[in-house]
């Protein structure tokens, strides 16, 4: 038997030679990425003494062999040619957002041949609280937590990038009362604080206890107005009947808190403004 083996001659044969090429003397060459299977023979005139077969996988610029008995083999490297694993990031990250108000992600993608970004697939983990769209414009829609992800498919493989985000409820200061000060606009006594405020039962005037009047003056009324130099489109409260100290008016309730601006004193028979106050600016 030895002595047929020293008289045989190898072959090698590779299965799939898109893959790795095998030259006469055993070199192999790797051509693309994928699994091959090598075969070397050992024949004589007799026939086929030995056979061996091997797996070998390439993968980028390397040859790896899955058979133990196989050899690696590297591919011939171009010094531009880099292995680098496609990865997604989220480069303006936040931590929380205000309900109603919005934000634009930014993405980097990097695989290190300075190719395009892919596709991008935004997602959120709940729409009820945080929504995305498409350009990965995010809106806050009401308070709570959830998590924003993006992602894309490069050769087969899934990369992914994400953003956990706290949305915080906005709390509306809601007015319900104005405050101010009566200032005489004519040579007759009129000072004093002021409040206008809602109630269940409309809106409420009080005047305060340093509110002082002149008793002199006939036909002292009282109005709510948004001009200061007349009471037509006026509201009427009435005539002044307390000239000192504290008081009150009660207003129907189909008059709003902002439906006027100032609070005027008006002589109504000789139709002379006494004095006024602003309500809100």
């Amino acid at each position: 038997m030895a002595e047929l083996i020293e008289e045989a001659a190898i072959q090698w044969v590779s299965l799939n030679p898109e893959i790795i090429s095998i030259e006469s003397n055993g070199t192999a060459t790797p051509i693309q990425q994928g699994t091959a299977q090598i075969v070397a023979q050992i024949t004589s005139e007799v026939g086929v003494l030995l056979e061996s077969i091997v797996t070998i996988k390439v993968i980028s610029n390397v040859v790896i062999e899955e058979n133990p008995n196989t050899e690696e083999v590297g591919m011939e490297e171009d010094e531009n040619t880099q292995t680098v694993t496609p990865t997604l990031e989220i480069t303006n990250l936040i931590s929380e957002i205000f309900e109603q108000t919005s934000h634009q992600f930014e993405v980097n993608y990097q695989d290190g041949n300075q190719n395009s970004t892919p596709e991008l697939n935004w997602v959120s983990s709940d729409e009820t609280v945080l929504e995305v769209d498409e350009n990965g414009v995010i809106t806050a829609v009401t308070s709570g937590l959830a998590t924003i992800t993006v992602s894309a498919l490069v050769s087969d493989t899934l990369i992914s990038a994400e953003n956990s985000i706290q949305v915080i409820a906005l709390v509306m200061e809601t007015i319900t009362s104005y405050s101010g000060n009566l200032e005489t606009k004519s040579g007759y006594t009129l000072e004093g604080s002021f409040s206008l405020s809602k109630t269940e039962d409309g809106l409420l005037l009080e005047l305060g206890e340093d509110y002082i009047a002149s008793s002199t003056l006939p036909g002292l009324y009282v109005y709510l107005s948004n001009n200061t130099n007349t009471t037509a489109q006026a509201y009427e409260i009435g005539a002044v009947s307390v000239f000192s100290g504290a008081h009150s008016y009660q207003l129907p309730t189909n008059i709003g808190l902002m439906d006027y601006q100032y609070l005027l004193y008006w002589c109504k028979p000789f139709n002379v403004k006494v004095g006024e106050a602003k309500i809100y600016d």
